[in-house]
């Protein structure tokens, strides 16, 4: 009897280990309460020409995942590039993952020519930003997600073609994400939600 009471202890302790570490490998939502407040609308993007100043807010009602989603209303002239962007300041150690993700929602009419693409700057500055944009569906979510696995040549700087390395993802500053007009006249919300690192 007390052989069976142990047996159970142990596969229940093997079992709570097994959620846990399943978990630990899930997606972190980066858009929860505590810090998509961190969010905002960055000051020198107001004073460039090719940047628009969206207005933000946080949406409670459009979240999938996490607490909120972020609102950025844009409009857009369609007169030449342009562009709307929201970033997060921290420490961001990101050698233990593979990807940045979210989700964006282009709402309904938009024009075809809405884009996003994540852009990441390190402790020295040194802006770094996806190769190709996304293009945004229309009244679908579309999935931006940009690689970081060690080695991958899917990022640009002013240089150049940029190499993911363990000690560029260790010294991240700044998030980025970026909503881009291809020439196209378009005003209304898009809304950004399921922010995640994937391990």
């Amino acid at each position: 009897m007390k052989l069976s009471i142990i047996k159970i202890i142990i596969a229940l302790f093997v079992s709570g280990v097994i959620c846990i570490n399943a978990y630990s490998q899930q997606k972190i939502v980066y858009n929860c309460e505590q810090y998509i407040r961190n969010w905002k609308i960055p000051e020198w993007s107001i004073m460039k020409d090719d940047h628009i100043s969206p207005i933000l807010a946080l949406d409670k009602n459009f979240t999938e995942q996490g607490d909120l989603s972020i609102k950025l209303t844009v409009s857009f002239s369609g007169e030449s590039w342009s562009a709307g962007i929201v970033e997060t300041e921290g420490l961001f150690d990101l050698t233990l993952y593979k990807a940045f993700s979210c989700e964006i929602y282009l709402s309904k009419p938009a024009p075809k020519g809405i884009e996003a693409r994540i852009i990441i700057v390190t402790d020295k500055f040194k802006w770094i930003e996806m190769s190709d944009p996304v293009a945004l569906s229309p009244g679908r979510r579309t999935t931006v997600s940009a690689n970081l696995k060690h080695g991958n040549h899917s990022w640009r700087s002013e240089e150049g073609c940029v190499r993911i390395t363990d000690h560029l993802k260790a010294t991240i500053r700044k998030i980025a994400i970026r909503i881009e007009s291809n020439i196209v006249k378009h005003e209304g919300p898009v809304y950004i939600d399921k922010i995640t690192f994937v391990k």
